[in-house]
């Protein structure tokens, strides 16, 4: 049996792209990160490897506190140490 080859969670692909981990919130498991270019990107890429929609998978909002767009990617926030 062959195992698919695992591959980078989202919120890794983010950190390691170089977004800033002070950037990255959440809502229990619900991942939320500013719609810049480099987000987009990813973002992108990502949904297209796995069969995901964007617009269902990863939503756009405005943040009311800052008033720019965000992404809210659900199911796509967890803690570990691969996130340091």
């Amino acid at each position: 049996r062959r195992w698919k080859k695992m591959r980078k969670t989202l919120l890794k692909r983010l950190l390691d792209a170089g977004y800033p981990k002070a950037e990255i919130h959440h809502w229990q498991s619900d991942l939320y990160v500013f719609v810049t270019p480099l987000t987009t990107k990813i973002i992108s890429e990502w949904c297209d490897e796995n069969g995901y929609t964007m617009n269902l998978h990863c939503t756009r909002f405005v943040d009311q506190i800052t008033g720019n767009m965000m992404y809210n990617c659900v199911f796509q926030y967890y803690e570990g140490k691969e996130n340091d």
